[in-house]
């Protein structure tokens, strides 16, 4: 599922008309209407993060790609759902490598030195990879007597 189609998807989900959307993010209807379209197909990071605030997700749920995010309200169920604090403690670990890259003289992706989008899309990755093993994890390493059945 592309950025638009899930930005599309959660928008009707909360019932929001583009315009709607619009006045409560602060993005222009313009914008959304060409990332729901396809027409706009690398939005600016910012703008993800006024659309997830509005809609109540993580600005990673956009790079998920699958379709299948569940906000934290309705997977409250799942064992290996983070806590609160497991979540702060990805975000500041997360902060700390991008910090160690701030440092550096020159940070570059494919030759071309990084922006700040740059280090906020690999931030982002970041924290996708070590929500990834924290959940792994625990799934591994949860006795079996614990586990949902």
């Amino acid at each position: 599922m592309s950025i638009g189609e899930f930005l599309r998807s959660l928008r009707e989900k909360n019932e929001l008309t583009l315009k709607e959307l619009s006045e409560k993010s602060g993005v222009g209807p313009s914008t959304i209407s060409d990332i729901e379209t396809g027409t706009s197909t690398n939005p600016r990071m910012a703008t993800l993060k006024k659309l997830a605030n509005t809609l109540g997700v993580p600005v990673n749920a956009f790079f998920d790609n699958d379709g299948t995010y569940e906000s934290v309200e309705t997977n409250k169920n799942n064992e290996n759902e983070l806590t609160t604090k497991e979540k702060l403690d990805i975000e500041k670990e997360a902060q700390k490598m991008i910090d160690n890259i701030d440092k550096l003289d020159t940070v570059e992706f494919c030759g071309t030195p990084a922006d700040e989008d740059d280090k906020e899309y690999l931030k982002l990755a970041y924290e996708k990879f070590l929500t990834d093993v924290r959940i792994y994890n625990k799934q591994k390493y949860t006795p079996k007597k614990y586990r949902d059945k």
